[in-house]
């Protein structure tokens, strides 16, 4: 088992010391210089827990990197740019300095790939794999989820139902016979890519009314934005993932629950008003996001349809 001081001091060796504008880890503290002036200071904090949160198959460098990405996603639906981030480590009894450099490289992954400075944390010995991580930054036009109107264009980025396909995989739970959906689908559970580009994009340029993360299921975040912005919504169709659509194996619905309910896609479910809808697919092109319009909200009281039905309020959700 390594010791605190081991695991702080392998990532100074990987990390090295955050930027000028940040304090040294090592510190009792840490803190920074205000970067530019901006409005709103903003902080989130996601936890990921080992028996919940990492796959069989994860790869602990894996899943180091998601737990970065957890916060990133939300504040690509933010529209908010994270300038650093705090992590706690709780470590299970005899973990080596190997595992620990795994993790360490994975927020390594994270930092490089966001632009992000890992500025300290602390470390604890837990009876399962903890990763805490606190992420802030400074935003100007921060989306909410209840900005949404009535006659407003409802959109998602990317597709979904590829990644909670990939846990089954993953669990045992389903045999896939295709060679090419099994390693689509292993990709988008191991590797999740989250829309920070098109969010701070889009939303900046003031073309989206209301925002929310995917990662809990699409219809659980059309609710919360329906519910948050009183209206109803009508979905047109479903951003399901092409390779799942044209795979014959799986029932339609089979298809259709991993595509409404799986969650894991850390894509973006937002709004924006009829006029604007032309400039987002622009923002998409520019950032390479493919950019789906599938519904429309009307006056109501926060419920979600897809033709005709009400889709029942359900998806990832801790202690349920």
């Amino acid at each position: 088992m390594v010791d605190e001081l081991t695991v702080i001091n392998m990532f100074l060796e990987v990390l090295g010391q955050p930027r000028r504008l940040f304090s040294y880890i090592g510190d009792d503290v840490a803190w920074t210089r205000k970067a530019v002036k901006r409005d709103k200071f903003v902080i989130k904090v996601d936890m990921l827990v080992g028996k919940t949160d990492v796959p069989r198959g994860m790869t602990l460098r894996q899943a180091a990197r998601k737990s970065v990405v957890a916060c990133v996603s939300d504040f690509a639906c933010k529209g908010v740019k994270p300038w650093g981030a705090l992590v706690s480590l709780g470590l299970p009894k005899g973990f080596n300095e190997e595992q620990v450099l795994e993790i360490v490289n994975g927020f390594k992954d994270a930092r490089n790939e966001f632009d992000i400075e890992i500025v300290g944390g602390d470390t604890n010995e837990a009876s399962d794999l903890i990763i805490d991580c606190i992420m802030f930054g400074w935003g100007k036009n921060v989306i909410r989820r209840d900005g949404a109107d009535a006659d407003e264009y409802v959109l998602v980025t990317g597709d979904f139902g590829l990644p909670p396909l990939g846990l089954d995989i993953l669990s045992g739970k389903k045999k896939i016979r295709s060679p090419r959906l099994v390693e689509k689908a292993l990709e988008s559970v191991l590797y999740p890519k989250p829309r920070l580009n098109f969010g701070l994009v889009a939303c900046n340029r003031k073309l989206v009314t209301a925002s929310i993360d995917s990662s809990d299921g699409l219809v659980l975040s059309l609710y919360e934005i329906a519910q948050h912005s009183r209206v109803d919504i009508l979905l047109y169709e479903l951003p399901i993932n092409e390779n799942l659509k044209n795979y014959g194996e799986l029932s339609e619905g089979e298809k259709r629950e991993y595509t409404l309910y799986g969650g894991e896609e850390y894509e973006i479910v937002f709004t924006c008003k009829p006029k604007d809808a032309q400039k987002i697919l622009e923002v998409g092109e520019e950032t390479d996001t493919p950019i789906k319009i599938i519904g429309r909200t009307v006056d109501g009281s926060g419920k979600v349809y897809f033709k005709g039905e009400v889709l029942e309020k359900k998806g990832w959700i801790h202690f349920k």
